[in-house]
């Protein structure tokens, strides 16, 4: 019976491999980027993570791969990652961004070190809703993106072993300038990230039953 599932654990990863390879990358992400869960809005490329870590190691990830965590600066690129994730199944609690107030407590900004957070989808209470008297506030200094609550904004502790989420990694549309570029045009796309979200999660749910 162990061979038998052996042997089917390798069939179905030789065939999300296969699939995989045939599938076309969104033009523009970069070549070193796994073609899995990619979608492209305006000049920036998106890479959608499933591993639950924590934000400190989130952000890590997507620096050593180039780029660096979301920054949702603007209610397009939001309403656009809410369309895209109301499709997936893997993460039903939250994803982390790039926003955090650990430099200052309550004084907000992007990863990148802009303060000027024109655009936000903050919680009541979360954020800079919170108030800077927030018995939490001090602890709380990482932004979370809630699947399960409308995609709402939340602060949560950067570093906590039983706080770990999915997260969304950007970066630069290959000739444009930084993967922390503006957001303003409409251009956008998703190219095979729904069909590719959903064979990842029959994949997923395969390998978990042959394990059993």
């Amino acid at each position: 019976m162990k061979k038998i599932n052996g042997l089917l654990c390798c069939f179905v990863i030789y065939c999300v491999s296969a699939s995989a390879a045939l599938i076309q990358r969104p033009a523009g992400c970069p070549d070193s980027l796994f073609p899995l869960n990619l979608a492209t809005f305006d000049q920036l490329c998106l890479q959608f993570n499933f591993e639950k870590i924590d934000w400190e190691v989130a952000r890590n990830r997507c620096l050593s791969d180039g780029g660096d965590l979301i920054q949702i600066r603007t209610g397009s690129l939001q309403t656009f990652l809410q369309q895209v994730l109301t499709s997936q199944h893997m993460e039903k609690t939250g994803f982390w961004i790039g926003a955090s107030d650990r430099d200052l407590e309550s004084q907000w900004e992007w990863v990148t070190g802009d303060k000027n957070m024109t655009y936000s989808n903050w919680q009541d209470e979360q954020g800079t809703k919170a108030g800077k008297h927030s018995p939490d506030s001090v602890l709380d200094d990482c932004a979370l993106m809630r699947v399960d609550y409308d995609f709402k904004w939340y602060d949560v502790p950067c570093r906590n072993k039983y706080l770990t989420y999915s997260y969304i990694c950007q970066f630069a549309i290959n000739g444009s300038e930084s993967s922390a570029g503006n957001t303003n045009n409409a251009g956008h796309t998703n190219h095979g990230y729904t069909v590719l979200m959903k064979f990842a999660a029959v994949f997923m749910l395969i390998l978990q039953l042959l394990l059993l």
